[in-house]
């Protein structure tokens, strides 16, 4: 029979799987997940923090607050208390991130974003507790479609919001006023985030509509580590039949240059 030792390490292994097979929550989520499987590693098994803290980044490369706490645990020599300190900076830096973002949307104007963001969903309903007016239009954001759960957390809290295809994106920027999107990363290399990002920005800046990225520097990458892009994910979340001589290629997210 394992003992209780074996059944933590199986436990925090599971958790990194679980980590590295998320596509559908935000870096915070993620981060506050890794916090806990860290804090219960320095607890019990203190031995393998440097492997979990490793194997944590592998699961989540890009995600900027994970690769940050996960280099600061290996530093600390309390480990717990960093993690809660980590985590309660993070969700400040969030609402102060939303505070200024919610003064960039001008009353009446039309606003697009792209997937869900918990920091953009904030930011939107501040700007509507200040009392402007205003609508979101939110492309789906294939093949997960998480465009659709922040049009209906907008339209649940009263905020307008149109769904479109992501391929209607250029057609309909011309009655943008705003880009606001969220990240998962950034660094000097650019903006980890959802995957069509970049042809966003790209259109966007043909069309002069201005683009903000919001981040708080929880997120900042240090110019030593350089993220390696993730390799393509889950064909059968685009295509679920198999088809004869065609390989399905899912690429979960991009690199959206800062300039």
């Amino acid at each position: 029979m394992a003992n209780s030792l074996d059944v933590r390490a199986i436990a925090l292994r599971s958790g990194i799987d679980e980590i590295r097979n998320d596509r559908a929550s935000g870096a915070s989520e993620q981060t506050v997940r890794a916090a806990k499987l860290l804090v219960e590693c320095a607890q019990y098994a203190p031995a393998d923090l440097p492997d979990i803290a490793a194997a944590l980044i592998a699961a989540q490369p890009a995600t900027g607050p994970l690769y940050n706490l996960a280099t600061l645990a290996l530093r600390s020599p309390d480990v717990p208390a960093a993690c809660r300190e980590f985590l309660a900076s993070m969700e400040r830096s969030a609402a102060r991130v939303a505070q200024i973002a919610a003064a960039l949307v001008p009353d009446g104007a039309t606003v697009m974003t792209h997937s869900f963001s918990s920091t953009i969903l904030t930011a939107f309903r501040e700007a509507s507790y200040r009392g402007k007016r205003f609508s979101v239009i939110c492309p789906e954001s294939r093949p997960i479609c998480e465009g659709i759960a922040m049009a209906a957390s907008l339209g649940m809290g009263g905020i307008p919001a149109s769904l479109i295809a992501d391929s209607a994106i250029h057609r309909v920027l011309s009655e943008v006023q705003l880009v606001l999107v969220g990240t998962d990363a950034a660094s000097p290399r650019g903006i980890f985030n959802k995957t069509g990002t970049a042809l966003l920005a790209l259109a966007a800046r043909e069309l002069g509509v201005p683009v903000y990225v919001l981040c708080s520097s929880c997120k900042f990458l240090p110019r030593s580590y350089d993220p390696p892009l993730e390799t393509p994910k889950d064909p059968h979340q685009l295509l679920e039949r198999k088809l004869p001589q065609v390989t399905v290629v899912k690429y979960p997210c991009d690199v959206t240059p800062l300039d």
